[in-house]
């Protein structure tokens, strides 16, 4: 096992109960009184997929997702070292176990036999067919069968849309980034472009793609996927389910999701 994290979930628990005695005893943020460095490290592995999670021009993780999981870490006595790899290294480095953790779909079948999950964050996915004015509208998933789609590379998809494009009538175009996939669509090479909502929300800022709708094709929560290559995989996970649950009594209507919601609304 090559994770990097040193001492037991149990052991940052203690570390940050005395902090936070610290911080009762003296009136100092939990920030100044703990050196990040010398705090035990949990591995986690991310893919492109912004605003939830990217990287910026510094090179650094950035993004809604990774801002949460940087704070239920630090709550819980650890601090996060992000590698962003492709979705499939992102697999088998959870079978191998030289991440510990990922912040992505449940109930993915390829991870099942070798991770645990959290509970779910309040932070949802919603992956869409994407298409212009005029198109018929997408009432099941069969009806993509039927028609040219265009993908992003690097992305995947649920197992019964993954079974709907293994049979449709002409082989997918997978487009590089969402700029190329819309020039596609725009240009009449596809009626569909499946993506995601977040990811497709911020491409529109830089090609505004008129009259852009999204027909929903699924919804659901981010997890934690955490490898049992950890030892403390089971712990962990209630750890940090512990630290989520006591962060969103703080935070009822979490400022990073305010707005979500209305800006999706948008692409209906």
């Amino acid at each position: 096992m090559t994770t990097t994290m040193k001492t037991p979930v149990a052991l940052g628990q203690r570390v940050i109960r005395a902090l936070v005695g610290l911080v009762l005893a003296l009136g100092t943020p939990v920030a100044s009184l703990a050196n990040q460095s010398d705090l035990p490290v949990l591995t986690a592995g991310y893919i492109q997929f912004p605003p939830l999670a990217y990287t910026d021009e510094q090179g650094q993780a950035q993004g809604r997702i990774i801002e949460l999981t940087n704070e239920l870490a630090a709550a819980s006595g650890f601090r996060v070292e992000w590698k962003r790899y492709p979705i499939n290294r992102i697999y088998h480095y959870l079978e191998t176990g030289d991440i510990d953790l990922w912040p992505g779909s449940p109930g993915v079948p390829a991870l099942s036999r070798f991770t645990v999950e959290s509970s779910a964050l309040d932070i949802n996915v919603k992956l869409c067919a994407f298409a212009l004015e005029g198109t018929p509208k997408v009432s099941s998933l069969q009806d993509l069968s039927r028609h040219d789609l265009v993908l992003i590379r690097g992305y995947t998809y649920r197992e019964q849309l993954n079974r709907v494009i293994a049979e449709n009538h002409s082989h997918p175009i997978v487009a590089p980034d969402h700029i190329a996939a819309m020039e596609l669509l725009l240009r009449g090479r596809a009626q569909y472009l499946i993506s995601y909502g977040h990811p497709m929300q911020r491409a529109m800022r830089h090609y505004p793609l008129q009259g852009t709708r999204c027909d929903q094709l699924d919804e659901w929560p981010l997890v934690y996927v955490i490898s049992r290559r950890n030892p403390d995989a089971l712990q962990l996970a209630e750890t940090l389910d512990s630290a989520f649950f006591q962060w969103r009594e703080a935070n009822p209507q979490p400022p990073m999701l305010r707005g979500v919601r209305r800006r999706l609304a948008t692409t209906h």
